[in-house]
């Protein structure tokens, strides 16, 4: 089975592109971590820039 093309950064419940990993067993809780760290950082540049292109120019943060 091939790897999905990612234009956005999905959701949570698509196990291909995030892993859980659990801190602390006393507190039980567990983050959302990219498995390709380059890939998500491309997709949050690629949104970044997406967002600020729909802001008015004076809200705009770049």
């Amino acid at each position: 089975m091939s790897q999905p093309v990612y234009t956005s950064i999905p959701d949570t419940s698509d196990a291909n592109y995030w892993e859980i990993k659990s801190h602390s067993e006393k507190h039980q809780s567990s983050t959302f971590v990219p498995r390709d760290k380059e890939l998500h950082q491309q997709l949050k540049a690629k949104a970044w820039v997406e967002i600020q292109a729909s802001l008015d120019r004076k809200r705009r943060n770049y």
